[in-house]
């Protein structure tokens, strides 16, 4: 969603005093649609439980959001949905952002209004296509009077392809595409071809018991026209049988217009625009979010008039399919005398002035070079200067199998003006043009977002990056967002004018894969005398200065000691004040096969001015300089969880984000950044602020494995055992150190089990202690016993209820009860199960959701709430606006099962 529409969604808000539900696990609402021609057409209506029934007024709904509606009604396929004008009557605003990824009751507004507008749904009556990648394709199903309304597949070979049109133009689909399954020898459907409803065909009733389901994929109903082909020009789209222009206020990239090739048949998509003219005619407006998940059709709405249009080039014959962007995958060509199916090509099929070719039609970079790129034996003969692979000779024969060719061209990207190729500012070639790249969103660019860059350039890992600002120059802007899924000619959204540009250092010949940050995994390098590919490195290649070397090539902190790490044997012999590990002298010779070395660096982190090394003020260390960290976002618990098992300290106890008198350079966090994501894989920036970052982790011990920061096994760090963490044994606690444990992890008291035992605990405490780890302890007892287990309840409450399952939610944090808010948006279905569920109160039944005007309060976030507990989504701070919450959970439930926290 734009951040546009954000704002516009946030100051709607204002017009209303509550959001309230019901959440019945039965049936919470329902829905009808009236004055239509049948029970599946006509103005769409919503009834909760207990209210009457009301209008639907829409926000830009789009056609996935009827979709919804029509599976609710039991009634197919959505094939309209339409915004219309009616008498003045009460009528509740539908949000459809709102329930994208959860209950449909989640898209209502619970206040109704005066309002003009109302929503028509026309939905198929009785044929459905269903498990497809749109509403035009899937296995087909038919809802028949005759079988008791129940949906029914239908065999492969029902359909002729006289059946598959009118199938496809019933749903609002463009002409069907060919398939072995359409026959028309022993079809059940027997149409002309002029009906309007299938179930309008003859039908021969009888068949087989069982058979394979009929599948069915239908042309999406657009077009590109005004360009040299089918697969090039002004998109333009049907909807309720008018065809117009597709215009989007969103970024529009090459990610977004691949979707369009798609519903097309085409190709890659090539290149793509957003214009603007000088006549203004009527369009449909597309949210590019849901295209990226959806098809075009499914995500138009009503829009008016515009200046503004797409276009898009597509590559007519050729794509590659299943890599991680539009320059990477299995090569597919689609064929005149193959009747337009696409087909794989065998492996060995294209030599290096092939691949050529075929990566300069596509837009993309050079041909990286792979086993599979062969001068003997290939299908396409070229000579190198042709534009288009299937310009090139040919031979058409084969063998019948053949593994399949995979190919990857070079991303069309470069640094310039760093010390080597790996180093500099950011440049794009997009439709033949080079220029800088941009992000209009400051706080996107983080090393996530410049991982993309390093790997697409084929070097290492980002060491470090910057968004600086100098003279103002014509850039392509991007979306980071999309970066991080895809690549970065994926995400260009277009052109303009920008004094800002993008810095990346990446390291340009080391990097560690697959661990769970730029500071960890196996060890791998690039050397020019293995032809630039990447190559692991034996475990015991490296001592304790060859790890202190890359650690800090890549920008992390000191290396994690490892068995790995040896003196003997080792391939680097490192002074250790080298910069970069490729510098040290090197053995070269080693067995031909061996155990990969792991490394983890420490991440470059601390935490000063506390008692301790694992309480204080938050700082990182980024590009070479300590800074304290401040972020514009909430930045709940399960955040500083992050910081505290980098720190190797236990469980995240408290955060605060405290203002202070003085302001000073920080360094700036991305607000948004994946929970479990490592601290300096956020950092976006250098800043000016009063802000610091206060944590406090628990020393030495921690509950590990649970489904929170407050159940799982415990284990103890202890100076006389080196610092590494220790399980405890069953019975090592008796009540009292249980309630030790638990107040000094924050949480609320212990859940009684039989691992807590008065007789033989380890620990001795009178219930007074602050930390475990000041209690007496008996040091002795077995080798091996089973681990303890425990839960403590989370510090939640429920206030005002007629039960302890009833009423305003409260969270005790950093010693103190308050209610706990949403910013922004009031709690949804699947926010308020988290409650119950924490609360071990079964399911909600109902919730209410009022807007506060207050200052202090503890914040939360929603999204988190889903995954994990509401206490680690807890965030301080001032919240202008924000909505509280009183829910109706079912009752008692047995505690759920424990679920793995890293």
């Amino acid at each position: 969603m734009s951040r546009r529409v954000e704002l516009l969604l946030l100051l709607s808000f204002c017009c209303y005093g509550a959001v309230a539900a019901n959440g019945n696990s039965t049936k919470p609402f329902s829905l009808r649609l009236v004055d239509g021609n049948s029970r599946c057409q006509g103005r769409l209506q919503v009834q909760r439980a207990g209210q009457d029934w009301t209008e639907v007024r829409p926000l830009s709904a789009p056609l996935w959001f009827g979709n919804r509606a029509c599976a609710e009604l039991d009634c197919g396929s959505a094939l309209s949905l339409e915004e219309k004008t009616v008498p003045h009557r009460d009528a509740v605003q539908v949000f459809p952002s709102f329930c994208a990824d959860s209950s449909l009751i989640d898209c209502f507004d619970s206040d109704s209004r005066y309002s003009p507008d109302s929503l028509e749904l026309t939905c198929s009556d009785s044929v459905r296509l269903v498990g497809g990648r749109s509403l035009c394709s899937g296995s087909l199903q038919i809802q028949d009077q005759s079988l008791a309304q129940s949906w029914a597949g239908v065999c492969e070979g029902a359909l002729d392809r006289r059946g598959a049109e009118v199938l496809c133009r019933e749903l609002g689909c463009g002409a069907p595409l060919l398939q072995g399954a359409l026959s028309p020898l022993g079809q059940t459907f027997h149409c002309e071809g002029n009906e309007s409803k299938l179930m309008d065909c003859n039908r021969t009733r009888t068949g087989p018991e069982t058979c394979p389901t009929l599948n069915l994929t239908c042309k999406e109903p657009l077009r590109l026209v005004g360009g040299a082909s089918h697969c090039e020009g002004t998109v333009e789209a049907e909807l309720r049988g008018e065809w117009r222009r597709v215009m989007t206020p969103d970024h529009w990239d090459l990610e977004t217009a691949a979707a369009v090739c798609r519903g097309l048949d085409c190709g890659s998509a090539v290149s793509t625009e957003k214009r603007r003219g000088s006549d203004w005619s009527e369009a449909w407006r597309v949210k590019t979010a849901c295209m990226k998940k959806s098809s075009v059709r499914e995500c138009l709405y009503d829009y008016g008039s515009s200046t503004s249009y797409l276009q898009v080039i597509c590559s007519d014959s050729v794509r590659l399919v299943g890599g991680r962007s539009l320059c990477s995958g299995s090569l597919q060509i689609q064929d005149q005398s193959l009747a337009q199916s696409w087909a794989g090509v065998c492996e060995g099929a294209l030599d290096r002035r092939g691949a050529e070719v075929l990566c300069r039609e596509l837009s993309c970079g050079a041909p990286l070079l792979q086993g599979a790129l062969s001068p003997l034996g290939q299908t396409f003969h070229c000579e190198g200067n042709e534009s288009k692979l299937m310009d090139c000779n040919r031979t058409r024969t084969g063998p019948e199998t053949c593994p399949t060719l995979n190919l990857t061209c070079k991303e069309p990207l470069r640094l310039v003006g760093g010390a080597s190729r790996c180093e500099g500012m950011v440049e794009a070639e997009h439709r033949g043009e080079w220029r800088r790249v941009a992000t209009y969103i400051s706080d996107s660019w983080d090393l996530e977002a410049a991982t993309v860059v390093c790997r697409d350039l084929d070097c290492g890992s980002p060491v470090s990056k910057e968004r600086r600002d100098g003279s103002d120059t014509e850039v392509w802007g991007v979306d980071t967002d999309c970066m991080k899924k895809s690549s970065v000619r994926d995400c260009i959204f277009g052109g303009g004018s920008s004094s800002s540009f993008l810095q990346v250092i990446c390291s340009d010949s080391v990097r560690l894969v697959g661990g769970r940050s730029l500071c960890s995994g196996s060890l791998q390098i690039q050397d020019h005398s293995l032809a630039q590919s990447w190559a692991g490195v034996c475990e015991g290649a490296l001592d304790r200065r060859g790890a202190e070397v890359l650690c800090r090539e890549l920008g992390c902190g000191a290396p994690l000691l490892q068995g790995a790490l040896s003196p003997l044997g080792q391939t680097f012999h490192c002074e250790g004040n080298e910069s970069k590990l490729m510098d040290c002298n090197r053995t070269r010779t080693g067995p031909e096969t061996c155990p990969t070395l792991n490394l983890t660096c420490k991440e470059p982190l601390r935490l000063v001015g506390g008692p301790s090394r694992c309480a204080g003020t938050l700082e990182v260390r980024h590009r070479g300089e300590w800074r304290r960290m401040m972020t514009a976002g909430r930045w709940p618990l399960d955040s500083a969880a992050v910081v505290c098992r980098s720190l190797d300290c236990g469980s995240a106890v408290s955060t605060e984000m405290r203002r202070g008198s003085n302001s000073s350079d920080v360094w700036a966090i991305f607000p948004d950044c994946e929970a479990e994501a490592p601290l300096r894989d956020c950092v976006v920036g250098p800043a000016n602020d009063t802000d610091s970052m206060e944590v406090v982790c628990s020393d030495s011990v921690r509950l590990v494995g649970g489904r929170s920061l407050c159940s799982g096994s415990l284990q103890i760090q202890d100076q006389s055992l080196a610092q590494s963490w220790t399980s405890v044994c069953e019975g090592a606690l008796g009540r009292h150190g249980a309630e030790v444990l638990c107040r000094e992890l924050g949480c609320g008291a212990p859940l009684l089990q039989g691992a807590l035992s008065p007789l033989g605990q380890t620990f001795h405490c009178e219930g007074n202690e602050s930390k475990l780890m000041d209690c007496p302890r008996t040091r002795t007892g077995p080798e091996t016993c089973p681990t303890l287990q425990l839960t403590c309840e989370e510090p939640l409450r429920l206030v005002r209820g007629s039960s302890r399952c009833e009423g305003t939610l409260e969270l005790k944090f950093r010693g103190e009860w308050q209610r706990v808010m949403t910013p922004y948006y009031p709690w949804d279905l699947e926010a308020a199960s988290g409650v119950c569920r924490d609360l071990g109160c079964g399911s909600v039944v109902s919730r209410v959701s009022t807007v506060i005007l207050r200052e202090n309060l503890w914040g939360v976030k929603a999204d988190c709430v889903k995954r994990a507990a509401v206490r680690e989504c807890v965030f301080s701070g001032s919240l202008y606006r924000a909505y509280d919450l009183d829910v109706l959970c079912s009752g008692h439930q047995e505690a759920p099962k424990d679920r793995t926290v890293p």
